[in-house]
């Protein structure tokens, strides 16, 4: 075999090891992939806010005063929160005790759709667009007209957010403590399946009539900018799903690739102990 037989020979072995290489693309299953692991990340958190009493919302709220009398009459006034008593998105999400087949739902205020909610000795509060400290900073103020050492605690009972698409456990989810990430919302949910597209989680939010979209890049560390990096009250986060057969051909191309470069070099050597 002369020289130039050998070189095309060679030349063609490894356009073809080539060809089958640049198909094999590995898929980033790598959360915030392009986060140096040699040095810390420092950055302040800036788009994190408190939210906000909205209409619908359930509302645990606890009086404390230095009068009893006073105590009983303020918190007697909560009722049972059932479907009738607010819209059927709020109901879902109210927590529930007592054995199953059996269960009770957790009493509070409703906050109606004039954004009020009907308080014992006080009447009519408007609490709608108002963040946890200042609904609680203005009942404060209201009782404190008539009782000293007021103390008041409010929280939402409903507080939730939904994650559907490609993860493990998808379903609504009641916060407890009103503060979520997307990242938190994903752990409810069992995290993400290996088909998740990571560069590509849409969360849906609905605010004053206005539904907003946004993609996040969960691979990317510049998505704990994103001011949907921190969920809202009502927020959907919709893991799309990778096409299941890509994906799986995608994850095997490397392990099947691994006898066909075997197999090209072989042939290679072969070739060159002849011809040497």
């Amino acid at each position: 075999m002369d020289k130039k037989t050998l070189w095309r020979s060679t030349v063609l072995i490894l356009t073809v090891t080539l060809m089958f290489s640049s198909c094999a693309t590995k898929r980033n299953l790598v959360y915030f992939s392009n986060l140096s692991d040699s040095t810390a990340y420092t950055e302040a958190i800036q788009n994190q806010i408190q939210p906000k009493i909205e209409v619908g919302d359930a509302l645990a709220i606890k009086v404390t005063t230095l009068n009893p009398q006073s105590n009983i009459l303020y918190n007697s006034g909560s009722v049972p929160l059932t479907s009738s008593s607010m819209n059927n998105t709020a109901s879902a999400a109210l927590p529930t005790s007592g054995a199953p087949g059996n269960a009770t739902l957790a009493e509070g205020y409703v906050v109606d759709n004039e954004g009020n909610i009907n308080f014992p000795l006080l009447g009519k509060i408007a609490l709608s667009g108002l963040t946890i400290d200042e609904a609680q900073q203005k009942m404060t103020d209201l009782i404190s007209k008539t009782d000293k050492g007021v103390i008041v605690n409010i929280s939402i009972q409903n507080y939730k957010v939904t994650v559907i698409g490609e993860v493990t456990r998808p379903g609504s989810f009641t916060v407890p403590n009103d503060k979520v990430n997307v990242l938190e919302a994903l752990g409810m949910a069992g995290d993400m399946t290996p088909y998740a597209v990571r560069e590509n989680v849409l969360v849906i939010r609905e605010k004053n009539g206005q539904r907003t979209m946004q993609r996040l890049n969960l691979t990317d560390k510049n998505v704990f900018k994103s001011p949907f990096f921190y969920l809202q009250q009502n927020d959907v986060v919709y893991v799309q799903p990778e096409n299941k057969l890509k994906a799986a051909q995608a994850d095997t191309r490397y392990v099947r690739l691994i006898p066909i470069i075997t197999a090209a070099i072989s042939a290679l050597a072969i070739v060159l102990t002849r011809v040497l």
